[in-house]
């Protein structure tokens, strides 16, 4: 719980949304993007996640596959499932070789609270 009292959640290695948006750690996916693909609430991907499954030629469509494979994850997983994984073989293959097995997705509380999901690789976690 902050001094202000509200419950924003656990602080991942110690830097808000905020901050990781403003230093490039984080980037945003587009709402049109991810309600295309049934998501509705405010996306992020890593930009480990983003050079290995989204970055070069092409991008905007990778990134409608990675999300359209997010949320077929989501759709299959447990209702209270606040963490899914996403194989490789089901993302679009990046320009580079990143020794990327899978993709995480996790729902987790925004720097307000509010649900928030963020795609990233596991060693990012």
């Amino acid at each position: 719980m902050s001094q202000d009292g509200v419950d924003r959640g656990p602080v991942v290695g110690g830097i808000s949304r905020q901050d990781a948006f403003a230093d490039g750690q984080f980037i945003d996916v587009p709402p049109r993007a991810a309600a295309a693909a049934g998501i509705v609430v405010p996306t992020a991907i890593t930009a480990g996640a983003h050079r290995a499954f989204v970055a070069g030629a092409g991008e905007g469509d990778r990134l409608q596959q990675v999300l359209d494979a997010v949320a077929a994850s989501i759709r299959r997983g447990p209702a209270d499932e606040v963490c899914f994984v996403v194989d490789a073989e089901d993302l679009p293959e990046g320009q580079t070789a990143a020794g990327a097995d899978r993709l995480l997705a996790i729902t987790e509380p925004g720097d307000t609270g509010e649900d928030v999901l963020t795609l990233m690789l596991p060693d990012e976690m």
